[in-house]
């Protein structure tokens, strides 16, 4: 049977679009206001088209710039520390100590921090907006910042460099960020540390293989249970989140809607996630939220 909206579930997109838009009204929901939503919704036609845009939404995992806010707080105020005593020799005997240290401006402070850029052109990469952010949100001094093509005139005192990323997903990306800035020669040198806001399990089996040197510490862990298109844990075949329709059929359905559409379906790098920041969507994610066409209006900015 093609894709279908499923016996029992004929008010689902009336019930998720009502929720998704009390959560914009209340705040949880930033960096889009219900015209975007409107004009996002105008893409899908028929009624499977919505009922698909309702699963969409309802599987969302979105991080404002609060949350995002929060997780570097949770970082430098919990882990990082931890880490840099731990791999680093860092000398730290509380938080307060090391709070002055990232707002003191000293050039032979012992830990730089580095944004992961687009510097093979990756459209949309949200590096030093993310880097920016965390400075402001912190007040790390600017004199801890440095660009990756830089690290070779770091002063032999830097002990630590830490990376920051909003997303590990197939860790490809970042694997070819490590062989294009050769960090495998400064990791000789210092601890690389790099600690994306979420990370996937497929990124991270990735960079065990192929950056052993490399200390990886996500915020958040994201599972199978993240992705768009799980299997039912009933039979291998069904789709998770209706255990109604084949994951074939919804797959096709995509597909056939991009191609309506004039956008990919899919991303080299794409895991099929449904994941949203307020700066923007990684291209890990499914590509209906955030492609843009004549005729297609993207949910969030890419």
């Amino acid at each position: 049977m093609p894709f279908h909206i499923p016996d029992g579930c004929e008010g689902f997109f009336d019930d998720v679009n009502r929720r998704f838009r009390l959560l914009i009204t209340k705040g949880v929901i930033t960096g889009i206001d219900q015209i975007r939503l409107n004009n996002w919704l105008v893409n899908f036609r028929s009624p499977e088209d919505r009922y698909l845009a309702a699963r969409l939404l309802s599987c969302l995992t979105y991080r404002s710039k609060a949350m995002v806010s929060s997780s570097f707080t949770h970082l430098v105020q919990g882990e990082l520390p931890k880490l840099l005593r731990r791999h680093a020799g860092m000398g730290l005997s509380d938080l307060d100590e090391f709070d002055g240290l990232l707002r003191e401006r000293r050039n032979d402070a012992p830990i730089r921090f580095v944004a992961v850029d687009a510097f093979n052109d990756t459209p949309g990469k949200s590096g030093p907006q993310l880097i920016r952010q965390f400075r402001l949100h912190l007040g790390v001094s600017k004199s801890l910042l440095c660009r990756p093509e830089r690290m070779g005139e770091l002063p032999a005192e830097v002990k630590a460099i830490v990376f920051l990323d909003d997303l590990l997903g197939t860790g490809r990306q970042f694997h070819e960020f490590a062989d294009h800035y050769t960090l495998a020669e400064h990791a000789r040198e210092r601890k690389l540390v790099y600690a994306p806001l979420m990370a996937c399990e497929k990124g991270l089996k990735h960079l065990a293989d192929k950056c052993p040197w490399l200390i990886v510490h996500p915020i958040e862990s994201l599972g199978e249970d993240h992705r768009f298109f799980r299997a039912s844990s009933r039979e291998a075949s069904m789709w998770a989140h209706d255990d109604a329709n084949k994951i074939e059929d919804v797959r096709e359905h995509i597909r056939r809607l991009c191609k309506r559409n004039d956008i990919k379906d899919r991303d080299k790098y794409s895991l099929d996630l449904t994941v949203a920041f307020e700066h923007g969507v990684p291209n890990n994610s499914v590509s209906l939220l955030l492609r843009n066409s004549d005729s297609w209006q993207p949910l969030f900015d890419r």
